[in-house]
C-alpha cells in the first residue's frame, strides 16, 4: 500500500514541478550531476490530502520521494557519492557523481537496451519519442504503474494541449493546468571542451549548451524531445 501510494505521490509532484539540472562532464564520459527540483505549494497541499488516507509517517511525501530516487542512485554502480538535501520550503537538491551517462541508464534499466542516451568522450545525445518510450519507462519504472500511465504519453497519443488540461482539471483541480504550464525542465551541461557542434539545444558558452523543454512536452510526446552536442 505504502509503496503504490508514493508511486502515485511521484506522479502527481510531476504536474507541479520545476527541475533544473546542471551536468558537467570532466573527462572522459565521467562528471557530476546537480538537480534542483521545485514543488509548487498546490501539489504538496494535493499529496497531504491524499496522505490523510494512508498510515502516519514522520517522513513527509515528498522527502520519501527523493529517498527512494537517491536510493535506485546508490544501488547503481556507476553512480558515487549521491547525496539528496532539502533546503527552505519545497526545495531540493539531488548530487552524484557518474562513470557515464550511458552506462547509469543502461543500469536504471536493469541492463535493457538504451537508444535514449549516448555518450563517448566528445559526444553526448539525448532522444526520446513515443517509439522508444518503453525504454524510459524500464529506466524510470513507476512511468509504466497502471496508476499514472494514463496521465502519460503512450495514452494520450493524439491528444492536443487542450484536451490534456481539460482532463487534469478533471482528475486534479482547477489549478491543475497553469501549475502544468509553468512545469519546466532544464538541463546545462558544461563540457571539458569546445563545443563543436550542438543541434536541439542551445549554446550558451563555448563550452556549454543549455536543453530545455515544458513538462507538457514530455506528457504527450507529439514530437521528438532530442538533442545532441559534441566538443573537442
Amino acid at each position: 500500500m505504502k509503496k503504490a501510494f508514493l508511486v502515485l505521490a511521484t506522479s502527481l509532484l510531476l504536474f507541479g514541478c520545476t527541475v533544473t539540472e546542471m551536468a558537467s562532464v570532466s573527462s572522459g564520459t565521467k562528471g557530476t550531476s546537480l538537480t534542483d527540483i521545485y514543488v509548487e505549494d498546490y501539489f504538496i497541499d494535493v499529496l497531504t490530502d491524499f496522505a490523510e488516507f494512508m498510515p502516519s509517517s514522520d517522513e513527509s511525501i515528498m522527502d520519501s520521494a527523493i529517498a527512494t530516487f537517491a536510493s535506485q542512485l546508490n544501488d547503481a554502480p556507476s553512480a558515487t557519492s549521491v547525496a539528496a538535501v532539502k533546503s527552505d520550503g519545497n526545495n531540493y537538491s539531488v548530487y552524484f557523481d557518474f562513470s557515464s551517462f550511458e552506462k547509469l541508464a543502461g543500469e536504471l534499466s536493469g541492463g535493457k537496451s538504451n537508444t535514449i542516451i549516448k555518450q563517448s568522450a566528445n559526444s553526448l545525445s539525448f532522444y526520446v519519442d513515443i517509439n522508444n518510450y518503453e525504454e524510459l519507462e524500464a529506466v524510470v519504472p513507476f512511468l509504466a504503474d497502471p496508476n499514472i500511465e494514463v496521465f502519460l504519453a503512450k495514452y494520450n497519443i493524439g491528444y492536443s494541449e487542450e484536451d490534456y488540461m481539460d482532463m487534469i482539471v478533471f482528475s486534479l483541480g482547477e489549478e491543475a493546468p497553469e501549475s502544468l504550464r509553468n512545469s519546466m525542465i532544464t538541463i546545462n551541461i558544461q563540457l571539458p571542451g569546445k563545443v563543436t557542434s550542438v543541434t536541439g539545444a542551445v549554446k550558451t558558452s563555448d563550452t556549454s549548451v543549455r536543453y530545455a523543454f515544458r513538462l507538457i512536452d514530455f506528457l504527450l510526446l507529439s514530437s521528438p524531445l532530442s538533442f545532441n552536442v559534441t566538443w573537442k
